[in-house]
């Protein structure tokens, strides 16, 4: 698993306590920043970053409190292991449940999606965990109120105990229609419009990561790749 359950009680409870928001670090636009839109996409890979050396970052380095003004847009990810493994939402951020209108903790986070993006994400975050790198898309929603959403989708892999493969992630709107209404804003259909890989951060062959992950994805991946109207672009420049 990604996190024990104290771990994420802890998320929980910061959520919950509502913690004072803090104004985020001014965002550097420069490299793979530069592949990011939102200022909230920016600082959680900037932390992420920080706390990635020559091991793979796990949630026991990542503290909900210091990410209390991004944590309503966040949302943590594990891998059940098995012949079909499974990406279960294990914490889903106030603001990520109120577009979905419901709190997807327990859920699957690739049944969000149709068939297409399904297997182009399962076969996405394989490879996000085996070579430690981060995911940017961009993804087009549909309200039940007949609106247009667009929003930014990050993804950066996490090892947890006994090397487990799950993922941190973001999930901010970018613009469309911006409705007041909670029920009509309720997302009911989405899609990818793009993917960018990050730059990969230190090795390709880190603990935690590469070790686990090809026991659950043994197949290599190749991450340069087009589908249809979708264009998947490797690096972040």
């Amino acid at each position: 698993m990604v996190s024990n359950r104290r771990c994420v009680a802890a998320w929980h409870l910061c959520q919950a306590r509502k913690l004072p928001v803090l104004p985020l670090a001014e965002a550097k636009r420069d490299g793979s920043r530069g592949a990011m839109k939102h200022e909230v996409s920016t600082a959680l890979y900037e932390y992420w970053l920080g706390r990635h050396r020559d091991t793979p970052v796990r949630p026991s380095v990542i503290q909900p409190a210091d990410l209390a003004p991004l944590l309503p847009s966040l949302f943590l990810v594990e891998v059940d292991g098995g012949d079909r493994p499974r990406f279960r939402f294990r914490f889903c951020g106030a603001a990520v449940a109120t577009r979905y209108g419901r709190d997807l903790t327990g859920e699957s986070f690739l049944e969000l999606w149709d068939d297409p993006d399904r297997s182009m994400l399962r076969r996405d975050l394989r490879a996000v965990a085996f070579r430690s790198t981060g995911l940017v898309a961009g993804v087009l929603g549909e309200t039940i109120g007949g609106g247009v959403i667009s929003y930014e989708l990050l993804l950066l892999p996490l090892a947890g105990e006994n090397d487990a493969v799950g993922a941190i992630g973001s999930m901010v709107r970018t613009g469309g229609h911006d409705e007041a209404n909670r029920l009509r804003a309720r997302i009911v259909a989405q899609s990818l419009r793009s993917v960018r890989f990050l730059p990969m951060a230190g090795s390709e062959s880190l603990p935690g990561y590469s070790k686990r992950a090809a026991a659950l994805f043994p197949h290599e991946l190749g991450i340069s790749r087009r589908y249809g109207h979708l264009t998947v672009v490797p690096g972040g420049k």
